[in-house]
């Protein structure tokens, strides 16, 4: 079964830019489990935005590495995560960012 998780916005702490590290900004992800078992998307809701809280990420690369990790730790079924962090403010043209697809064995 499939979970997708569109257009959670968060605001957080994330960057390395100095401006970026010293107020939060808006943060829009997407992501889709895959799992064979129930994963309640309401509670994953929760734990994405307190791990962003907790955690200030540096890299957006980092960020994915910790939550296909975190993920996998608390739903042991899970066959494969994509996740994706979107920055809305760094641009005034464009919507940036970076996603990830990882299958686990």
């Amino acid at each position: 079964m499939k979970i997708i998780i569109k257009d959670l916005k968060i605001s957080t702490i994330i960057g390395i830019l100095e401006k970026e590290r010293e107020n939060p900004q808006e943060i829009l992800i997407n992501a889709t489990f895959e799992a064979d078992e129930f994963i309640d998307y309401a509670l994953t809701c929760e734990l994405i935005c307190d791990q962003f809280n907790k955690n200030k990420f540096m890299l957006l690369e980092d960020a994915i590495l910790f939550f296909q990790n975190f993920f996998k730790s608390k739903f042991t079924t899970l066959n494969s995560i994509y996740f994706e962090i979107l920055k809305l403010e760094i641009l005034k043209n464009a919507i940036v960012g970076v996603g990830d697809f990882k299958k686990f064995d």
